[in-house]
């Protein structure tokens, strides 16, 4: 009889605590929130707070990035003598508006070419000069000097005299990523020290801008218009990673595709204009018809490649050369070979050949791989200093 209640006892225990537990659950789900992610807790263990970085931008606040980058980004004026159809004599005016970056205490002021390409003749039918006048974040005017132009890399550099610059923070483009957060400022369409916002949307890309084009420039959602060219597209840190340069549109306005030159790319540019006044590339001492693809088209190349193409052994790719000079003779190259390989990297278009020789300096030695009568053939050049062609 004592083992039947003490057994009874321990079921009317057990029953009371499962309701309490059920009531308990009932009041907790009525006071919680309707979202259920509220509470929830991390996937993988705990998730320990970052150390604070002193640069580092709080996620989607660019305010002290745009803070320290404003004051270095200038609007670039042109102004050309244009002479009207019944003008008797030519007047100044403003022919094109642009952005650029102070990038040191003295005055250097990196942009585009084509914002201060000259955009009239002389009577002799060469190019006039422009005037440049630089306004500044405080909205100082100040006359600037073109210190020299790279039409090859739509760059240029210029030189004002002013006191109290603030030169921007250099960054590197070398180590982006496709989705970093990004930030434009310039001039877009004529309104001053405007600021906007993407991410890296892709990198590497190649586009036919200027003499050679863009190589490997940085794609960008951040809203990028006329006027914004020569500017500066910074890291959510504040520091310079490329100069914008160009947008893809059908309508001539931003539709969230802009590229920039990246700075990596643009510093060597900057340093050779100021030494030497024009920019010094290294190259190989040769020109060519183009890529394979295009050159059954050309009737120059068409001779050449229709019979090597029907060939077992022939690679298939390479430019094929029109004009050997320098390193390229010397070495044993000549006219109507094929440039298959530089350092071991396939040369099968004008972008890859300048993606393997824009970095590099006269001087420097390189791997060459050739196909020259009917064979392949490898030597070593050591790149001479160039300027029309590479």
């Amino acid at each position: 009889m004592k083992r039947t209640t003490f057994i009874a006892t321990l079921a009317a225990c057990f029953v009371g605590v499962l309701g309490a537990l059920q009531v308990d659950r009932m009041v907790t789900a009525r006071n919680k929130p309707d979202d259920i992610f509220a509470e929830s807790k991390p996937f993988f263990g705990s998730i320990r707070p970052a150390k604070a970085d002193p640069l580092a931008a709080p996620a989607f606040d660019f305010r002290e990035a745009a803070k320290r980058v404003m004051p270095s980004v200038v609007s670039v004026d042109r102004f050309d003598k244009v002479r009207g159809f019944f003008d008797q004599q030519a007047s100044e005016r403003e022919t094109g508006t642009g952005s650029g970056v102070i990038v040191s205490k003295d005055g250097i002021i990196v942009t585009n070419n084509h914002v201060v390409e000259a955009q009239s003749m002389g009577r002799r039918g060469q190019a006039v000069s422009p005037r440049v006048q630089v306004r500044l974040f405080d909205g100082r005017k100040v006359e600037a000097k073109i210190l020299g132009t790279d039409p090859r890399s739509d760059l240029a550099v210029l030189k004002i005299e002013a006191p109290n610059l603030q030169p921007v923070d250099l960054g590197s483009s070398t180590s982006l990523e496709v989705g970093e957060w990004v930030m434009a400022v310039g001039n877009p369409l004529g309104f001053d020290n405007t600021v906007s916002v993407g991410v890296v949307s892709s990198k590497k890309r190649n586009l036919p801008i200027g003499e050679n084009g863009i190589v490997e420039g940085i794609q960008t959602d951040a809203a990028i218009n006329p006027g914004n060219s020569g500017g500066a597209l910074c890291n959510a840190q504040g520091q310079l990673i490329g100069i914008n340069s160009a947008i893809a549109s059908s309508t001539g306005q931003s539709v969230g595709i802009g590229f920039a030159i990246p700075i990596d790319r643009a510093k060597k540019i900057v340093n050779d204009i100021v030494k030497y006044g024009a920019p010094r590339y290294a190259g190989l001492g040769v020109s060519y018809v183009g890529n394979l693809a295009g050159q059954l088209d050309n009737p120059y190349a068409r001779q050449y490649v229709a019979d090597y193409i029907k060939r077992e052994d022939f690679p298939n790719y390479g430019l094929l050369l029109n004009q050997v000079s320098g390193p390229a003779a010397a070495a044993g190259m000549t006219t109507n070979d094929f440039l298959l390989e530089v350092d071991g990297q396939k040369i099968e278009s004008t972008f890859d050949l300048n993606k393997v020789i824009l970095p590099k300096n006269v001087g420097e030695k390189v791997k060459v791989k050739f196909w020259h009568a009917g064979q392949t053939k490898e030597t070593t050049i050591t790149l001479t200093e160039i300027k029309p062609t590479i």
